[in-house]
């Protein structure tokens, strides 16, 4: 009876020896991945996204985590849904792999690393948001002439497609490589995509220079598709509220289009653009809602009764002194003054 109750004993002994070896297993096997936690937790990604994503790769006993993750994302998280339905927040899910994928790439970069980004582009590019994303960033890890020589490829097809994937790859290089800027300004006056073309003026936008404020007045007048139209008034919205883009000199450019247009959007936008210019206290912005087609043709009217009454149209400087005139006295009724919140 001792020796059966001594045996017991050490069953019991030797099942806590194993329970505890496993126990310190996964712990073991789960602080691998503390690094990508603390960097998922410092890019904001939310903490459930983060909770699964580790639990994943735990559980997988992966060697490879970078792989795994791909091939996870490729499959569609098949674990993660059921009979259509997300059991998780989708976005912040892939958000977070997205996230993942760069920290691998920037702590433990496989080898070739250019190439294998490009691989991973083409196993996930079925997810729009994941391939979103990592096309935006390849500039970031792929090497810079294997990146132009991929984006001018893709440039080339006709799938509009992969046009557009190779706008939004090669974004970056373009604002730094006058001859891929030069191919993307081309593409915007000829590709015959709006998407694309939308594409291109939206990175152009983000650059923030004259040059790019002119040709996004070239798009707000000569764009065939609406879209494009509008990113071109946004784009020339923002440039009128920087000096070193654009100044009252300017009127010229903006006035006469201004008169011949048969589109409200456009002679709205132009109508705002001319005022921010004209308005010499850059402490008041332009009260964008009452700058309406009934007030911009006071001065149109103004302007065509003076041309009729002195036998040919006003040219661009006699405009532009006319809307001088006109605008200054106006200036206290259609702005605001911007308040600085501490």
């Amino acid at each position: 009876m001792q020796r059966i109750r001594g045996i017991g004993v050490i069953g019991v002994i030797c099942g806590c020896i194993i329970q505890a070896s496993s126990t310190f297993g996964v712990a073991q096997e789960s602080s691998r991945f503390d690094g990508l936690e603390n960097y998922l937790n410092q890019q904001m990604v939310g903490p459930d996204p983060v909770r699964i994503i580790k639990s994943h790769l735990v559980e997988s006993g992966t060697g490879t985590p970078l792989d795994e993750l791909v091939a996870w994302a490729k499959a569609g998280f098949p674990d993660l849904q059921e009979n259509g339905y997300w059991k998780t927040e989708a976005i912040s899910l892939k958000l977070g792999i997205v996230r993942s994928i760069h920290y691998y790439f920037e702590t433990a970069p496989p080898r070739d690393k250019s190439k294998r980004y490009l691989e991973i582009l083409e196993e996930l590019e079925k997810d729009d948001y994941i391939s979103y994303h990592l096309v935006g960033m390849a500039s970031v890890v792929v090497d810079e002439a294997l990146l132009e020589r991929t984006v001018i490829d893709l440039l080339e097809q006709k799938d509009p497609t992969l046009r557009a994937k190779g706008v939004e790859m090669g974004a970056r290089l373009a604002e730094k490589k006058r001859d891929l800027f030069d191919r993307y300004h081309e593409m915007l006056n000829t590709d015959d995509n709006p998407r694309v073309r939308m594409l291109i003026l939206h990175a152009f936008i983000g650059w923030k220079t004259r040059e790019v404020a002119l040709i996004a007045l070239d798009r707000l007048l000569n764009d065939t598709d609406t879209s494009v139209r509008e990113r071109g008034s946004r784009g020339l919205e923002m440039a009128s509220e920087r000096p070193d883009q654009l100044s009252v000199d300017d009127l010229i450019l903006l006035l006469p289009p201004m008169l011949r247009t048969n589109d409200s959007m456009v002679r709205k936008s132009l109508g705002l653009a001319a005022a921010r210019l004209s308005t010499p206290n850059r402490q008041l912005y332009v009260r964008s809602e009452k700058i309406t087609d009934e007030f911009l043709f006071g001065y149109i009217n103004s302007v065509r009764l003076k041309g009729t009454e002195g036998g040919s149209p006003l040219n661009n400087a006699e405009l532009a002194k006319e809307w001088l005139a006109w605008w200054t006295p106006l200036i206290p009724a259609y702005t605001g003054r911007i308040q600085i919140v501490h």
